[in-house]
């Protein structure tokens, strides 16, 4: 698999008077097609500084943010590509989307998002990020259904979109929402709402991913009900970056970034001891014996701890 980001010296700065605050300091970073990276931060470190410049919902003072993604998805005719959503969009569909949406020319030529104007990012994230954040930002005069639909009723490709129609019901009865599609947001609970905003964030199929503390106002069981559909998301394709403060919703993740004063202070990567072909469960571990793996959720919180008390955690 490609990379899909190629974070390089990407630095925020601001400047009062003579006093210089650097948020961002010289941070770098790739991430693979399918990762699931956890960013993770004692408040203040600049996590979700970090992730806002990645979105272009904030421009930084230094350093490039590049994209790179395939304007068109070659394949055999007849074939079908998956995506995370667990659906697949015939052959007359899926090339001619994916090669308008990524506003690139070229093969896979790089997209550096600090390079472009408000509008170019804007029109690229649209595009091409999936945002999620803490608090659920839902349309509250739309229903759950509505609010899911939003991404694709701001796009005029109508033959796709009516194909999609079917599948996001589905999609809604995999994820608990199928008895809530034709609810209000208030009439949901935290929980419920949360899986909403995640659904909505991926009904255009964005190559990435951006959470911002998705489970930050949940309770335990809710929280595990939405890292499932994340985790569920990643299993099928889809790369995710999400910033906690959690413990256990970071062991949920195939690699942590410690950031400390706006700069990455250490890696810790869950899938390096995983032999080829093996699978991470979260319960039962590897499908594969006798490796250094950490085989279960419990195994990964506890390197994870060693990992962060470490660095002051």
């Amino acid at each position: 698999m490609g990379t899909v980001l190629e974070v390089r010296d990407l630095t925020k700065k601001y400047v009062e008077g003579t006093a210089e605050s650097k948020v961002v300091d010289h941070v770098s970073l790739d991430v693979d097609e399918g990762e699931f990276v956890i960013i993770m931060g004692a408040s203040g470190s600049g996590k979700t500084s970090i992730l806002h410049l990645i979105a272009g919902i904030d421009t930084c003072s230094e350093g490039s943010i590049k994209y790179t993604l395939p304007d068109e998805v070659r394949r055999p005719a007849g074939h079908v590509f998956r995506c995370a959503l667990g659906y697949t969009l015939p052959d007359e569909i899926g090339p001619s989307r994916r090669s308008k949406r990524h506003g690139l020319s070229g093969g896979n030529r790089p997209a550096d998002l600090a390079r472009m104007n408000e509008k170019e990012k804007t029109m690229f994230r649209r595009a091409n990020i999936g945002l999620v954040f803490q608090q659920q930002c839902l349309i509250p005069d739309l229903t759950v259904y509505e609010n899911i639909m939003l991404p694709l009723m701001l796009d005029r490709n109508r033959k796709e979109n009516a194909f999609k129609k079917d599948k996001i019901m589905n999609l809604c009865g995999r994820f608990g929402l199928k008895e809530h599609v034709r609810k209000y947001p208030s009439q949901l609970s935290g929980g419920q709402q949360q899986r909403t905003a995640i659904l909505r964030s991926v009904a255009n199929l964005p190559p990435l991913l951006l959470c911002d503390e998705p489970t930050g106002s949940l309770n335990s069981a809710q929280t595990e009900l939405v890292m499932d559909l994340l985790e569920e998301l990643n299993k099928g394709g889809q790369t995710i970056i999400l910033v906690t403060h959690d413990i256990r919703v970071a062991a949920r993740g195939k690699r942590v970034l410690y950031i400390e004063d706006g700069h990455v202070e250490g890696e810790l990567d869950f899938t390096e001891h995983i032999p080829n072909g093996a699978e991470m469960h979260p319960d039962s571990g590897p499908d594969t014996a006798g490796t250094d793996a950490f085989h279960t959720i419990e195994d990964r919180e506890e390197k994870l701890i060693h990992f962060l008390q470490e660095r002051g955690w």
